[in-house]
């Protein structure tokens, strides 16, 4: 049956609308997906990129090839993702010889929202981690203190690390950030090339982990940056004490909520100080938190003893705190040339923590890394670093007075110490293979015949999407 002549009409246009917005769709896809060429970033003042660099498997930045990126970025979006593997297995320490895998992959989106929302100077951001795996020290019953391989941790899950907005003020003379925040992205060490955790992330969440959370464990708070000069910065900030952003429970660790039932806060102070010396250059902070939280004391009981011998409750102590110094300086190099990351660089890091509250109370890290090798190898490292973690001395004297009553455990913690080397090969633009040896002196912080000093291997496989 024939259709009257109106409703043919109306098909007909129908027909054409939905064919104009496919046509519109496949532009758009079109457009996202194709090389950027030198004539489409001229016209925005970003610097292209050779063809060369960007297509090219082997040597491009990232796995799976622009992608529209540049594009985004240069209209305000930057996204960003890879993952990090480590894989790692004990030679000796431990009951048994055994292997573990770990690794986390993440996305990442920062948006400037001044070209989004033409407002000067804000940015915001969010990041997703998704971690998987096992514990080396657990699966090979090995007592370390710090983690061998550092990237496990805080649940097999997804969480929300970073949900922020970042408003810059005065020309950049004041930052202000609020939102979803993991306290060592601001705070403290920012570097992670070791896999041994005692060389890798900001040390005071190492070593008073039960309440200060680093990646990829987030918190409400907010940040105060002011920048004092060129070269020097002031960072304080306020965040909400609540055991709850541990919870492995979607609801507080993947979305942006508030738990109730916050016990305090937590508040660290920092002074940054990133100077060039003649060609090299350095960063160096010293700072310190105290936390508002009741907590228990890392000892005594309620009644004056050690926990270890009365066996009652711990008493309760307020206003925990701690403080910590972080150097980084090239040794060799030239920070202001076309490569101002190679050559020799050293670092060290000291955090002591409250004696009352925390059974680690410090640790102590020094390391050398040289970037750039071998002739042909500007990208591979090579990096050395030893440190210890050293139990809080109140804690092994009351592990003294429990074994000579039969109570203890039948040992007394002092000092782990832990010794690193790597080389890091940068495979190709987008993938990075560290091979590692770990020594780990007297896990756990006592030796024992039970207890065997560990040598570790692993390989941390990072690849950049």
């Amino acid at each position: 049956m024939r259709l009257p002549r109106r409703s043919e009409d109306r098909r007909q246009d129908g027909g054409r609308r939905v064919k104009a917005r496919l046509d519109l769709i496949a532009a758009i896809l079109v457009a996202c997906t194709a090389p950027v060429v030198a004539s489409d970033l001229a016209s925005s003042g970003t610097p292209a990129q050779p063809a060369s660099a960007q297509d090219d498997f082997w040597t491009r930045p990232y796995l799976f090839g622009d992608l529209g990126r540049a594009r985004l970025k240069d209209q305000g979006i930057d996204i960003s993702g890879g993952l990090v593997n480590e894989t790692v297995g004990n030679l000796t320490g431990g009951t048994h010889q055994a292997g573990a895998n770990a690794g986390q992959a993440f996305v990442q989106g920062i948006f400037d929202m001044e070209k989004l929302a033409h407002i000067t100077g804000g940015t915001f951001g969010i990041t997703l981690v998704g971690r998987w795996g096992d514990n080396l020290a657990e699966v090979a019953d090995i007592p370390a203190l710090m983690l061998l391989n550092e990237v496990y941790g805080r649940g097999n899950i997804v969480r929300l690390v970073d949900f922020h907005y970042n408003q810059s003020l005065w020309d950049g003379a004041v930052d202000v950030k609020f939102g979803r925040l993991a306290v060592g992205a601001d705070f403290g060490f920012d570097r992670c090339d070791f896999i041994n955790l005692t060389f890798c992330g900001s040390v005071p969440g190492n070593i008073a982990g039960n309440y200060i959370f680093n990646w990829p464990v987030s918190q409400w708070g907010g940040v105060l940056k002011l920048h004092l000069a060129d070269d020097l910065t002031f960072s304080a900030a306020v965040y909400d004490e609540n055991p709850t952003y541990l919870s492995v429970q979607a609801k507080w660790a993947l979305l942006p909520t508030w738990p109730s039932g916050s016990e305090g806060a937590l508040v660290p102070m920092e002074l940054k100080w990133t100077p060039t010396l003649g060609d090299l250059s350095g960063t160096y902070r010293i700072g310190g938190w105290f936390d508002t939280a009741t907590a228990d004391n890392a000892v005594t009981s309620i009644n004056g003893l050690p926990a270890l011998i009365s066996g009652l409750p711990y008493a309760q102590d307020y206003a925990r705190y701690g403080f910590y110094i972080s150097f980084i300086q090239q040794l060799t190099g030239n920070a202001s040339g076309p490569s101002p990351k190679q050559g020799l660089w050293s670092f060290l890091n000291v955090t002591y923590s409250d004696p009352r509250t925390s059974t680690t109370l410090y640790q102590v890290s020094w390391g050398l890394q040289q970037h750039g090798t071998f002739a042909g190898r500007p990208d591979d490292e090579i990096g050395f670093a030893i440190g210890t973690t050293g139990i809080n001395p109140r804690l092994a004297d009351a592990q003294t007075q429990a074994n000579w009553l039969g109570l203890g455990p039948g040992y007394v913690q002092h000092n782990e110490y832990v010794m690193e080397a790597y080389y890091g090969l940068q495979a190709t633009g987008w993938l990075n293979l560290k091979a590692s040896l770990q020594y780990v002196i007297d896990p756990g912080g006592y030796s024992s015949p039970l207890n065997e000093n560990a040598w570790v291997v692993g390989l941390r496989t990072t690849v950049a999407f």
